[in-house]
């Protein structure tokens, strides 16, 4: 049987050489507590003390491994209006609960989430909506995922 370290991230820096990369999506950048796999097999554990991590931030482990972030692509479904009375009602409902969005004019970009699948599959039936699940970088509006 075979173990594998875990390296211990314990600090984040912006500019230093790294040895790693590890992909990470926006959902993940997030968390405060994380446990990731990097591009060279290496098992680590995240548990610091900022609010999410940055594309291109240098996780510093305990014995001076240095893991460069990089972001992956999210799944994500683009949500595309035709009327303003329908995006106005999708984006109340999706923003009841409490999901990070991306808007621009008559387009809603959500994550594919658990908690979005009702109101993903009531779009699919409305013809006003053109809905595409597809990969893509995630950047929600204003401060997204907050907790209260």
């Amino acid at each position: 049987m075979t173990f594998s370290v875990i390296k211990k991230v314990i600090e984040i820096k912006k500019d230093i050489v790294a040895n790693d990369e590890v992909e990470l999506s926006w959902f993940d950048m997030q968390k405060p507590n994380l446990t990731a796999v990097s591009k060279k097999g290496v098992n680590l554990v995240v548990k610091a003390k900022f609010t999410h991590l940055h594309e291109n931030d240098i996780l510093l482990c305990e014995d001076g491994y240095a893991i460069k972030v990089k972001r992956s692509q999210d799944e994500i479904f683009i949500l595309e209006f035709s009327d303003a009375l329908t995006f106005a009602k999708m984006a109340y409902e999706i923003g009841n609960r409490h999901q990070p969005v991306m808007i621009d004019d008559f387009k809603i970009t959500v994550l594919n989430d658990i908690s979005l699948a009702d109101i993903i599959k009531d779009c699919y039936a409305i013809r006003t909506i053109k809905v595409e699940k597809t990969k893509g970088y995630f950047k929600p509006n204003g401060k997204a995922h907050h907790s209260h």
